[in-house]
């Protein structure tokens, strides 16, 4: 049977959260806080930041997370296509 292990720095404190995690070629993935990782697709949204220019987070698993990978609040500043 093989253990699953959680990363350092998907706890905080005493706390263990999902965490995101992007290498250099730009691939992306989704540690839960068992230690397994998410096999399903990791959704990039863009975001309109409060000086008008555009930034990003992820929606995975039913979650949103910031551009480091951290959990957040579903953002209410999310930039929609017609039809969305």
């Amino acid at each position: 049977m093989s253990k699953n292990i959680i990363p350092e720095s998907n706890k905080i404190g005493d706390k263990v959260i999902d965490r995101i995690y992007g290498d250099i070629h730009g691939g992306l993935k989704l540690i839960l806080k068992n230690g397994t990782t998410y096999q399903n697709k990791i959704d990039k949204r863009s975001i309109k930041l409060s000086d008008g220019t555009l930034g990003h987070v992820f929606h995975a698993n039913g979650k949103w997370f910031n551009r480091m990978g951290l959990p957040i609040d579903k953002p209410d500043n999310l930039v929609t296509r017609d039809g969305d």
